[in-house]
């Protein structure tokens, strides 16, 4: 008998409990153990396939018309050449950049799979952890320095409101690389991106259109500011280049490396946005809306910093440091909030949407998308401290610039064994499966493996100059100026004439197989027989297709 004086054990909080973080793999996964999958990793289905084309231009416009695409154009005039040549070497690597774009998100948008997934066709199950985790740490840190950015928009912001702000006293130590007022504005801009990243990316097509309407208002009403205060384009339309013979050859090369190197990331993760297209053709429109994009917020970039120098005697190639100067409170807040909308937004899409994939990926029995949202913004927005990497880690910044040399052969093998190797077919259900075709050597494609152990290497005397230019490697300091070029081509290359001598016939198939289901239709056209266990096999492979087990 229980005494009514007694008093019962308090129960643990849900939300201490194991039960409650785990997630369920969902009936529809073909992964080969419970927890392996979850929705978020699985293929995208139809109801959830909600994407036009028109959506895509308004990501890449919402990606483009930021502060870092209108700079972009300084750093190579920095180089030597004139502005005629520097909007010529943007427009010519964004057409490379976005080949490279429609060629891999076109296996998300036919297939309806993730980067992570769709990298286990080239780089085998296991071996793709790898790739998946390169790109998650750097997703992370540059989730950091994206927010960062994005406090500078809204320092400007609050400072239009509160003009005190601007001489609030510091009590940050100086080796912190940051002051209480920007602290503050960082704060401020994490909190106001943290409900929006947690948006799912299938309902982000809705904050991609507005966010792309505010910043070209913006970049266009700068514009014409600009040119109408200066009376004019400026005094840089009337530069030249100031190099000649191979040095200005050489200045193209990395003008056009430039160009191409900021949007490599969004090209290997790009099927974790094209998923979700309703039509296979959403990825080729990139082939058109990314040259346009980055060529006109360029050159209105160029513009802007070219009639500032007019107007206030300094050539300030961000523009937010012009609308800084600006008297008008009142256009200075909201210019500067659409920029800050603008970097949240390239935030979202090259950043956050990849990491919480990859996170989703990584541990699908803890992690779905949302919460590799979540973990992103308190990983990305702190733990990497981006006031520290931007004040003074500049070797850091260095190389993370240059970690282009391991993620641009990786886009190159990916492209080339899908459309190159694979002829576009794949077995969907078999990339969950750890013990299916796509598990090659203990999970490791040896022939991506090679590539890598090839072409990474090629480029880091380069990559070591750069970060310490006291280590002399002689005229090989030109080759990596081309480092995205000779990393993309070589890997490709490398690769193709791998699979040419040793072709990965075990994981060729002959027809895209999306389901269980279409699997035992094709049958007869795959050569696939059901042994006596009703079990179905392929004779080119020693692994079961099997369905969740």
């Amino acid at each position: 008998m229980v005494s009514r004086f007694s008093v019962s054990k308090p129960e643990p909080k849900k939300w201490f409990t194991r039960d409650y973080w785990y997630l369920d793999t969902p009936p529809a996964s073909y992964a080969t153990h419970d927890g392996w999958s979850n929705a978020d990793v699985d293929v995208v289905p139809v109801e959830q396939r909600n994407w036009r084309a028109v959506n895509y231009l308004f990501l890449w416009l919402a990606d483009g018309a930021n502060v870092g695409t209108m700079q972009q154009a300084g750093s190579i005039v920095a180089l030597g050449l004139s502005w005629r040549e520097a909007s010529a070497a943007i427009a010519i690597g964004n057409i490379i950049i976005a080949v490279a774009v429609a060629l891999n998100g076109t296996i998300g948008s036919r297939h309806h799979i993730p980067f992570s997934v769709a990298s286990r066709a080239s780089l085998g199950f296991y071996f793709s952890y790898f790739a998946v985790f390169s790109r998650l740490v750097l997703g992370l840190i540059y989730f950091g320095i994206n927010t960062y950015i994005g406090a500078s928009c809204t320092l400007i912001c609050l400072t239009a409101i509160w003009p005190q702000l601007a001489h609030l006293h510091n009590t940050i130590p100086e080796s912190q690389g940051v002051t209480s007022a920007r602290m503050i504005a960082y704060f401020v801009f994490w909190t106001i991106q943290l409900p929006l990243v947690l948006i799912p990316p299938r309902k982000m097509r809705w904050l991609f259109f507005i966010k792309s309407i505010l910043a070209i208002i913006a970049a266009f009403a700068t514009l014409g500011w600009a040119v109408h205060r200066a009376g004019g384009s400026g005094p840089v339309f009337q530069r030249h280049s100031t190099l000649t013979g191979s040095r200005r050859s050489w200045a193209w090369v990395a003008g056009i490396n430039v160009a191409i190197s900021g949007k490599t990331t969004l090209a290997l993760n790009i099927p974790d946005l094209t998923r979700y297209a309703q039509r296979t053709s959403a990825a080729y429109w990139q082939l058109l809306f990314i040259p346009i994009v980055y060529f006109v917020f360029s050159f209105i970039g160029i513009v802007i910093a070219s009639a500032g120098q007019e107007i206030y005697g300094t050539l300030y190639w961000d523009p937010t440091a012009i609308i800084a100067l600006w008297t008008n409170r009142a256009g200075k807040f909201f210019v500067a909030f659409a920029f800050a909308l603008a970097t949240l937004g390239t935030n979202i899409s090259t950043n956050s949407i990849a990491s919480s994939n990859d996170f989703a990926f990584m541990a699908p029995k803890w992690l779905n998308i949302k919460r590799g949202a979540f973990l992103t913004a308190m990983l990305g927005g702190w733990a990497t401290a981006p006031w520290k990497i931007q004040h003074s880690a500049t070797s850091l910044t260095t190389f993370l610039s240059g970690y282009i040399i391991v993620l641009a052969p990786i886009v190159a093998i990916m492209i080339v064994d899908y459309w190159a190797i694979r002829r576009t077919r794949l077995h969907v259900p078999m990339l969950y499966q750890n013990e299916g075709i796509y598990k090659y050597t203990y999970g490791v494609n040896w022939r991506a493996a090679l590539t890598l152990l090839i072409a990474v290497p090629i480029n880091l005397p380069g990559l070591i100059h750069a970060i310490n230019t006291k280590v002399d490697i002689g005229n090989y300091s030109y080759f990596y100026r081309a480092s995205w070029l000779t990393s993309t081509f070589i890997a490709a290359f490398l690769y193709f004439t791998f699979c040419f001598f040793f072709p990965p016939t075990s994981t060729i198939v002959e027809s895209t197989v999306e389901s269980l289901d279409e699997d035992l239709v094709l049958n007869d056209t795959h050569g696939w027989e059901k042994d006596k266990e009703g079990e179905t096999s392929d004779p080119h492979s020693t692994y079961p297709l099997v369905g969740q087990v």
